[in-house]
């Protein structure tokens, strides 16, 4: 296979580099023996940006020229994918979804509604920091998504300590007092070497919905003691390359995460990614994905087996009108009018199943602590727990929402 490879990149590459693109190629390698990406480029004007370290692919500048011939002309087993820039956080059709249906839900429930929507592409229903100003009740330092959930019922026993949870995003606010604690490291896959700090906002308010601390100030999380790791795969303006995330699930897999969170969406299916997401299931870390807010088909990577995907419901245990649906959908978490964490010590509301999926990635740090290690072990234990919303359809709720009361620890 590799020589075969090696022969037909030979034949077809074979221009000039001036028009040169970033590909993430990716073969089917049936031995031991790496890769030799650089004789892979060799006469073809091409370089090896990066080679991955668990999946058999690497980051290529090629002439578009070439690239087109490869895809023309690649070995069965070969994938070919532009490594693009991806606006994971703010597609339009997704937040365009968020301002209609977000602006009046509610009004039954409420009088204020929604008044802005972030670049996150999550509705942003209150600003006003560093006091701490909710739409819905507080139960003590429990926003109403974390008491929903019932966590608190399992703190007795473990609040996830050491469990270490790799929040795939903008980076992480470390200096914001309810995350300072629990900040335990992380690294910045966008610019390599630079700090992994948040500078959008979104990466932080799903840190505190996973871990922020208990500390009867501000809020807590569903997990108050697990540790964060900040893996910054996203710019400011919330996008970023294709690479850079699948760096990040690397950076993952090498560092022995127990949890991934990616709370993070789009609409379609890249090789590469899903291969290094797979790598990450056969490493026993569970992934938990948002399901995506475009009221469509179920976005990836949730989509993907290897994950477990999480769509929103409302304050009354409806489906949030803007969630992804479909069959791939294994749970439904709160996903509206969200308190949590964002930059500068404050507090914000938010919409999205951006904040329904780091309640289920924190009941599953919770869960690792209780003796479910695996993928498959915390995805059943969870199912179990789960209780179906009456009025909502199976390919909206997957199991339901998470009941954590009922949780034991494994035998």
């Amino acid at each position: 296979m590799r020589k075969f490879i090696f022969a037909l990149v030979c034949l077809v590459l074979c221009v000039s580099a001036a028009d040169a693109k970033r590909y993430i190629i990716t073969v089917e390698n049936n031995t031991r023996a790496k890769v030799n990406w650089d004789a892979f480029v060799t006469r073809s004007g091409g370089e090896v940006v990066k080679t991955f370290d668990f999946i058999d692919g690497a980051l290529l500048d090629l002439p578009e020229e070439q690239a087109q011939r490869l895809m023309d002309r690649r070995a069965p087993g070969m994938t070919i994918e532009e490594d693009v820039s991806i606006y994971w956080l703010n597609q339009a059709s997704a937040v365009d979804n968020l301002k209609k249906y977000s602006k009046n839900y509610g009004n039954n429930l409420i009088k204020k509604a929604p008044a802005a929507v972030s670049a996150a592409g999550n509705v942003a229903v209150s600003t006003a920091a560093p006091a701490l100003k909710t739409t819905f009740p507080m139960e003590g330092e429990m926003p109403w998504g974390v008491a929903r959930i019932k966590p608190n019922l399992l703190w007795k026993i473990t609040e996830g300590e050491d469990v270490k949870v790799a929040v795939v995003d903008t980076g992480i606010d470390y200096d914001h007092p309810d995350i300072k604690a629990n900040y335990a490291g992380g690294y910045n896959t966008v610019r390599p070497g630079a700090s992994a700090k948040d500078d959008h906002g979104h990466g932080t308010h799903v840190a505190g919905i996973i871990a922020a601390v208990r500390d009867g100030k501000g809020i807590t999380g569903v997990a108050p003691k697990a540790k964060l790791y900040g893996i910054k795969a996203m710019a400011k303006d919330g996008s970023g390359e294709l690479s850079a995330i699948i760096r990040a699930v690397e950076w993952s897999i090498d560092n022995k995460m127990n949890i991934i969170n990616m709370s993070i969406s789009v609409g379609k299916d890249y090789v590469s990614l899903h291969k290094a997401l797979a790598k990450a299931a056969d490493n026993g870390i569970t992934v938990i994905c948002a399901a995506g807010n475009d009221s469509g088909p179920v976005n990836y990577p949730a989509k993907y087996a290897e994950t477990i995907a999480v769509s929103a419901c409302s304050p009354d245990d409806f489906s949030a009108p803007f969630t992804a649906k479909g069959p791939e959908v294994d749970f439904m978490a709160p996903g509206m009018y969200v308190p949590s964490t964002v930059m500068n010590g404050k507090y914000e509301e938010m919409h999205g199943t951006s904040q329904a999926c780091p309640h289920v990635a924190g009941l599953a740090a919770l869960l690792y602590n209780m003796g479910y290690k695996t993928p498959e072990q915390i995805r059943e234990a969870i199912k179990k727990v789960s209780e179906p919303a009456e009025f909502v359809p199976a390919n909206e709720q997957g199991a339901g929402i998470p009941n954590a009361a009922k949780i034991k620890k494994a035998e």
